[in-house]
């Protein structure tokens, strides 16, 4: 690869190809989002889509995050816009979801159009692979288009990281857009911060009034957003990350969901990429030859979440799309120096275009293999059912399930009324509700005069499937103790 020119983000003149590469990335994340709905986290759900339909709609169910302001509204405020518009555009349909999770899927395939641009500062051949690598991993198209915090703050700080990568050539306009992705980055998902603030400190250094000074200006923008949205809802700048880290930080809250130990992350980053673990990260270290800060930055997001107690792989997705990036250059820097060796300068292109189709089927072969084959599905009958009792009811879902692993009421996307029932039947009143969503095969709600629906893959909270029954005839609800966000409210959830 030849040597980086001192050329910002106005490199790319090829705009078409450009847009290609942002439409390829799009198109992939959302077939996904489309074709294959589900859930890799409650989170994405109920701390996002479900607040958003409960700003737009009015109906949403309300964990404890959102009751005790321990959440920002920025996310959900954010998608509450397309999820409108949506509904205004084609009502009955589900459009207000997909445009809603389309948002999503434009801000992370930004990352790909970023990327080649990154890697064109080594020539146009690097810049091929980077983009088909950042387009077509596994783990961008699966996770591109789900409305969580660390997905969207991924796309922010790779920009922001390109943006901080070289230090020469000081510009006010470079500094302040470095500013605002990195601050972006942070308000939605503060845990980031030791990363940002190592990429910031990379680039400003000493320098006070050219880099420090607008980086800092572009980064109050976003901070001056989150303030004022926690001000509006919870009556204090900044709450929802003093609220989170005091319940889940200081209270260990968060040890509920589960703790493990430093290496857990590693370990499933092995678990995950399989025989290609090795070889992405020594192509990688190949590619920090040529940008250390890259890898320094993904290095500082697991080491600092590895220190915590509660994990989950979700929590390290920003450091993938930087360690993947220094991977393809990694790749294509290998082929030049292969060329070289064999003094076949012109087969170089050649070689590139097999490392392509390389990364390529190592994708898709980790796509489908054991570790992943569950994940496509997770959740899915949770969101689907929710949607067809949206259709199916008429004065209530009952569910025999765990509630925040279905869609909730940005699926059901109707004000009925949601019972939670646990596995005591005596607490049960069937006659609430004329819609019931339970897994297959552990009870027979014929008996109660249901028929069945429907029937899809679980894979999540102990469910492998999950069923949708129906029955006709009126609604009792009058012994009903179970409604949602009475439950939800009493055990703290």
């Amino acid at each position: 690869m030849r040597s980086p020119a001192n050329t910002g983000i106005d490199d790319a003149s090829n705009w078409l190809a450009l847009a290609v590469v942002v439409l390829v990335a799009f198109a992939l994340r959302m077939a996904i989002a489309v074709l294959l709905p589900g859930i890799h986290y409650p989170d994405e759900v109920m701390q996002s889509l479900e607040q958003a339909h409960r700003l737009v709609f009015g109906s949403g169910l309300v964990p404890w995050e959102f009751r005790d302001g321990a959440r920002s509204w920025l996310l959900p405020g954010m998608l509450a816009v397309p999820m409108w518009l949506g509904n205004e555009v084609a009502p009955g349909s589900g459009a207000y979801r997909w445009l809603a999770q389309a948002l999503i899927a434009a801000i992370t395939a930004s990352s790909a159009a970023v990327g080649y641009v990154w890697a064109k500062r080594y020539g146009r051949w690097p810049a091929l692979v980077a983009a088909i690598v950042l387009c077509t991993w596994f783990e961008f198209v699966y996770f591109g288009a789900r409305a969580l915090g660390e997905v969207v703050a991924a796309a922010f700080l790779f920009a922001g990281v390109f943006l901080c990568s070289r230090h020469e050539s000081p510009s006010t306009r470079r500094a302040a857009m470095a500013g605002f992705c990195l601050g972006s980055a942070f308000v939605f998902r503060f845990h980031l911060a030791p990363a940002l603030a190592l990429a910031a400190l990379w680039y400003c250094r000493a320098d006070v009034r050219q880099r420090w000074l607008p980086l800092l200006a572009g980064a109050s923008l976003p901070l001056l957003a989150l303030g004022l949205a926690d001000w509006i809802a919870w009556s204090q700048p900044f709450a929802s990350i003093l609220n989170n880290f005091r319940a889940n930080i200081l209270e260990g809250r968060s040890h509920v969901y589960g703790t493990s130990g430093a290496g857990w992350y590693v370990s499933q980053l092995a678990q995950q990429w399989g025989l290609l673990f090795p070889v992405v990260l020594l192509l990688a270290a190949g590619g920090a030859r040529r940008e250390p800060l890259a890898l320094l930055t993904a290095l500082a997001i697991v080491l600092a979440h590895s220190v915590v107690a509660h994990k989950e792989y979700r929590f390290i997705y920003p450091a993938l799309p930087l360690v993947l990036l220094l991977a393809a250059l990694g790749s294509a820097e290998l082929c030049g120096w292969i060329a070289r060796w064999r003094k076949q300068a012109e087969n170089h292109a050649a070689m590139l275009v097999v490392a392509c189709l390389a990364w390529i089927a190592g994708s898709i072969g980790l796509a489908v293999s054991p570790a992943m084959h569950f994940e496509w599905t997770r959740g899915r009958a949770g969101v689907e059912l929710m949607a067809r009792a949206g259709t199916e009811a008429h004065c209530g879902v009952g569910l025999l399930a765990a509630w925040s692993w279905t869609g909730g009421y940005s699926s059901l996307h109707r004000a009925l009324p949601i019972y939670l029932l646990d596995w005591d039947r005596n607490t049960w009143n069937t006659e609430a509700f004329d819609a019931w969503i339970l897994p297959g095969g552990v009870l027979e709600p014929q008996r109660a005069g249901y028929r069945l629906v429907q029937c899809g893959p679980q894979n999540a909270a102990g469910a492998t499937d999950l069923c949708l029954w129906v029955r006709g005839g009126e609604c009792d609800d009058s012994n009903a103790t179970n409604e949602a966000q009475r439950v939800l409210n009493a055990s703290g959830q």
